[in-house]
């Protein structure tokens, strides 16, 4: 069995703590970028109006 101490197990699940806060922020930020990039992707469909449907036709062939 390994030798675990009150602080060297402490420090451990400190290392572990720290590590899922820095995902759940990683998380939190990729996030909001696709977030921004459905934002960007709305807006430039509102600009260019609705799709001819010539090219909706087109894009079912492909």
């Amino acid at each position: 069995m390994l030798g675990f101490n009150g602080k060297n197990l402490r420090h451990h699940f400190m290392g572990v703590y720290g590590k899922v806060v820095q995902i759940r922020e990683l998380v939190e930020v990729i996030d909001q970028v696709f977030d921004s990039f459905h934002k960007v992707n709305t807006i430039s469909k509102s600009m260019l109006g609705q799709r001819k449907p010539s090219a909706k036709n087109l894009d079912k062939l492909r």
